[in-house]
């Protein structure tokens, strides 16, 4: 997005093309490359949001933050009660897929704690080593 951006812009600005024609295009093409430039910041935005997951033993709790280039987020998860945690292969959108992790409770509920793109390995051994609590994991195989 960003090189379309440019491409617009380096039209519009100086008639020059950087890889495509847009002579027949319509439009502003100031508006379109900052509509452009817009949706590259987003996607930036998800390329480097941050998840930390980490343990307060002292409570017993886990402390999951996200953390983006604008705003921040924390949540803690008691573990009283707790039986595994689970790492699903599944599904997002129409092509991607995630790892889901969630935790399983005695009394019957479970809470979800954050969705990883990808390297969910180590995640995985620091929740079974920290918590001391099964960690299952479920391949998607298709």
């Amino acid at each position: 997005m960003l090189w379309v951006a440019a491409a617009m812009a380096a039209y519009g600005l100086f008639g020059v093309s950087l890889g495509f024609s847009m002579s027949g295009a319509h439009g502003s093409p100031l508006l379109g490359s900052l509509a452009c430039f817009a949706i590259a910041a987003v996607w930036i935005f998800v390329w480097f949001a941050e998840l930390r997951v980490l343990f307060d033993s002292s409570r017993q709790e886990l402390i999951v933050s996200t953390r983006g280039y604008l705003r921040s987020h924390e949540r803690r998860v008691a573990l009283a009660g707790s039986r595994e945690f689970h790492i699903r292969h599944v599904r997002s959108g129409f092509s991607k897929r995630i790892w889901a992790v969630s935790i399983d409770f005695a009394d019957g509920r479970t809470e979800w704690l954050a969705d990883i793109p990808s390297g969910v390995e180590p995640l995985a051994e620091m929740l079974r080593a920290v918590t001391k609590l099964p960690v299952t994991q479920h391949f998607v195989l298709n």
